[in-house]
């Protein structure tokens, strides 16, 4: 059995694979990393494969708690028939090559990928296997954190988002999904102008991705733990 590690900013998400389904799925903050060691150890687990974007005290806590040693995998130049087109690729998140490389596996069309958590990550790939690259801006909360720490009056919790906001917390909650549609949908635009084709395909996943694939302008499809899946197969391919 597979045990795959997406350790994100704020959680470690993680999932058994025994070659032909998962076996157990499950997300913790990271100081509850330790805790999962017992439950890993109900698995006879013969690899460990995981991505991490965290502090790397949270890379220390994983190792410790793995039942052997983990294959930490990274952002590279090129996987099967995938061409990265990040300049440096050593420094780009492992998070986002993972979930272009799961959305490789599900979509062979142009495609964009949204990952929503804490932060928002927008990625283009084309039907021909060229990643182009992608966007990073502040997920929900970390925008709404910002304003309320940035400004003297916009501490306050978010109310609902309607298309003319009359109130200040409707204007905070509509504003800032506004803004993370508003990247989501120029990343399709963009795309289908430089393939010169349809629309492209839009995968969403993270947290936040059912609150934004609500107010989105284009179709999206929710697809769970795309990280995860983009391990899977970096284990299974390798």
């Amino acid at each position: 059995m597979k045990l795959l590690l997406d350790a994100g900013n704020s959680r470690l998400k993680w999932g058994v694979h025994d070659g032909q389904g998962w076996q157990a799925q499950g997300a913790v903050a990271h100081a509850q990393i330790a805790s999962l060691a017992s439950q890993w150890a109900n698995w006879p687990i013969r690899s460990v494969h995981a991505a991490s974007v965290a502090h790397p005290a949270v890379a220390d806590a994983i190792t410790q708690a793995t039942p052997c040693a983990v294959q930490w995998v990274r952002s590279a130049a090129s996987f099967a028939d995938v061409r990265n087109h990040y300049r440096n690729p050593a420094e780009q998140g492992a998070d986002r090559w993972l979930a272009v490389l799961a959305a490789r596996s599900l979509c062979t069309a142009d495609v964009v990928v949204a990952c929503a958590g804490t932060a928002l990550t927008v990625e283009a790939l084309t039907a021909e296997g060229d990643y182009l690259g992608g966007m990073i801006l502040p997920g929900q909360a970390l925008m709404l954190r910002s304003l309320a720490q940035g400004t003297a009056q916009l501490d306050r919790m978010p109310g609902q988002v309607t298309a003319f906001p009359q109130g200040t917390e409707d204007a905070l909650a509509s504003g800032v999904l506004a803004a993370q549609c508003g990247a989501i949908e120029r990343m399709c635009r963009q795309l289908a102008h430089h393939t010169g084709r349809a629309m492209p395909q839009l995968l969403l996943t993270g947290g936040d991705a059912a609150s934004i694939a609500a107010q989105l302008a284009v179709p999206a499809t929710i697809v769970d733990n795309l990280v995860l899946m983009g391990l899977l197969r970096v284990a299974c391919e390798s």
